[in-house]
């Protein structure tokens, strides 16, 4: 039947008990009443997902994409049994092999044969099908010798060949893999590769989940993309891979290019220095006799939406996300839906007022960009409901939220303190070496001693339409732009020079500028540019070293005004996966 379904998913959802002590936990595991004395609930409900329809075909190859703990797991655990759905129906049609998990089901003691002959009985097969299987097992894993050692003494790609193997002998009829081709080699990939085609032949249905981008392609025909307990695209593997990489790119690029604005600027609040470190709080206070009803909360950079949270829906209190509902000492309802919205509410019990804070945190926020935040939301009962909005602790501003009987939004102006604004505010000690490396670790910018007459103020890293940039594709144009201050007048030779790096210190170029001689006031400032043309990176990281140079000579004397070590990163992404290597030369072939 060509419309015959492995698997389908119709409006599940999962809901985990989050509660605040074991006791609590204990006590409803035993069944006791879910209220306590008081009648207080004793567990927060945490929703991993929401709304998920799946409809997995018979003999089809889906890939699933997301970013950790957005939900894929989970997921996986309901279409296996492992949980049950709080809402929704989860409809299978075949016998599933799951391989979750290098290890599970093999005893570390046991040897590979031994593990093998363990598995296979347990699935029911015979003597003669195990012995035909063992053959099979023995010729796909490629172990020889090892098959006869204790399982512990695997490595991880080996015991991937092992699980992979002994589950595909069989031919199941649903396989599903979470991760466990990324444990292998490429020439591991390619075999199980052929294997998976061989079993959707055969009528098997597959199910992938994995990290790497190009095995979804070459493995699956279609894929979806779950993002904070949603599917937020699905369809052809390649289509789904191309949105769920210009999202990737998108985050990374905010990141770096918050990087290296906190680098250079030594006015910024120590609490900044680091990544997704700025924080805007969003109160929303109900007064005596009102009730405010929260659907979103969305900070936009111009007309370009940045972290944002449908409230009440999958994964809302989520502390990972950029944007989450704020649990701690709120008075938010819980989870509702009213018309197809989902929300939470703030309501007064009488007790005076009440209130409930989301959190929306930045890369960066940018003193001289336009920022607003955006809220969706209605209200009822006479009394009023104020925003009130703090920037790293600062109160920003204070709210009225006009009345709104139906679903609407409102939108309020957030602009960002710049340091001069800022003016006697207490915003913490100020350190002007310290940033976050790519892995959270912190990083010293370094600013060698030189004469000092001369200062670099800024460096941008610029693509063709003059906007700062930190993640490039292959031949985007690239521009470094420093500015720089003259500290003292006076009639100055100066040398521009760029050195980039990769990241673990190899020096990829070296670009010297010529001796301008500069006529310049005190507190002056000039820029010079470095166009770097067409990107003929590889892909990868990298980082600019930028100085500005008195005089520069591998043999006589050298002295420099400036020099910033190591302090503008960048990245390279979407070069073809074998072309591999720092530098894509310019050249051509041909063949006599």
């Amino acid at each position: 039947m060509p419309d015959a379904m492995a698997i389908r998913m119709a409006g599940v959802a999962k809901m985990y008990k989050i509660f605040p002590s074991r006791v609590d936990n204990f006590l409803d595991a035993i069944g006791l009443p879910r209220w306590g004395w008081r009648g207080r609930k004793r567990y927060k409900e945490f929703w991993a997902l929401k709304g998920i329809d799946l409809d997995l075909p018979v003999g089809s190859r889906t890939g699933i994409l997301g970013r950790n703990g957005a939900g894929k797991s989970t997921l996986l655990k309901l279409i296996t049994g492992n949980i049950p759905a709080t809402e929704g129906t989860v409809e299978v049609n075949g016998k599933i092999q799951a391989l979750l998990d290098a290890g599970a089901g093999f005893h570390p003691e046991f040897t590979g044969y031994e593990n093998i002959h363990a598995s296979l009985t347990y699935q029911g097969l015979t003597t003669a099908e195990i012995e035909a299987a063992v053959e099979d097992i023995v010729d796909f894993t490629e172990l020889g010798d090892f098959l006869a050692q204790p399982y512990r003494t695997y490595s991880s790609g080996m015991q991937a060949r092992l699980a992979f193997a002994t589950a595909t002998a069989i031919k199941p009829e649903i396989l599903i893999i979470d991760e466990m081709l990324g444990a292998g080699d490429a020439y591991f990939v390619g075999k199980s590769a052929d294997r998976i085609r061989q079993l959707v032949d055969g009528g098997a249905s597959v199910l992938l989940v994995s990290h790497s981008l190009d095995q979804i392609v070459k493995l699956c025909d279609r894929a979806i993309w779950i993002e904070r307990g949603k599917i937020v695209c699905r369809g052809s593997s390649l289509e789904v891979v191309k949105e769920y990489e210009r999202y990737i790119r998108f985050l990374d690029d905010e990141r770096l290019k918050a990087k290296n604005r906190v680098a250079q600027d030594p006015g910024l609040h120590s609490s900044q220095r680091g990544e997704t470190r700025d924080a805007l709080d969003v109160q929303f206070t109900a007064t005596a006799g009102s009730t405010c009803d929260i659907c979103e909360v969305t900070l936009f950079k111009g007309e370009v939406a940045g972290a944002g949270v449908r409230v009440g829906d999958a994964q809302d209190v989520n502390t990972s996300h950029l944007a989450y509902v704020s649990l701690e000492g709120g008075h938010w309802s819980e989870p509702q839906e009213s018309g197809g919205v989902l929300f939470r509410s703030v309501t007064d019990a009488g007790k005076g007022a009440t209130s409930g804070t989301v959190v929306c945190r930045a890369f960066h926020l940018y003193p001289e960009e336009r920022y607003r935040c955006r809220v969706g939301y209605r209200t009822r009962g006479a009394g009023e409901v104020s925003l009130t909005i703090r920037w790293n602790g600062t109160v920003h501003g204070h709210y009225i939220l006009p009345k709104a009987l139906t679903w609407g939004t409102h939108d309020v102006e957030v602009k960002p303190f710049s340091v001069a604004e800022a003016g006697g505010l207490d915003r913490g000690p100020v350190s002007t070496q310290a940033s976050l490396g790519p892995t959270g670790e912190v990083r010293t910018v370094s600013r060698w001693p030189g004469e000092g007459s001369l200062a670099i103020q800024s460096v941008r890293l610029l693509n063709a339409e003059e906007k700062e940039q930190a993640v490039f594709e292959p031949d985007c144009e690239l521009r470094v732009r420093i500015r720089f201050l003259a500290k003292a007048a006076g009639s100055y030779p100066v040398i521009p020079v760029a050195v980039l790096f990769r990241l673990d210190g190899v020096v990829v170029s070296t670009h010297i500028g010529p001796t301008m001689h500069l006529e310049l006031n005190q507190g002056e400032t000039r820029q010079a540019d470095l166009d770097y043309g067409p990107i003929r990176l590889g892909n990868g990281s990298y980082v600019f070293s930028v100085a500005l140079y008195r005089q520069l000579s591998s043999v006589g004397p050298t002295e420099v005004y400036d020099l910033l070590d190591r302090s503008y990163e960048f990245a390279v992404v979407g070069n073809p996966p074998l072309e591999s290597g720092i530098i894509r030369h310019l050249a051509t072939w041909s063949i006599r």
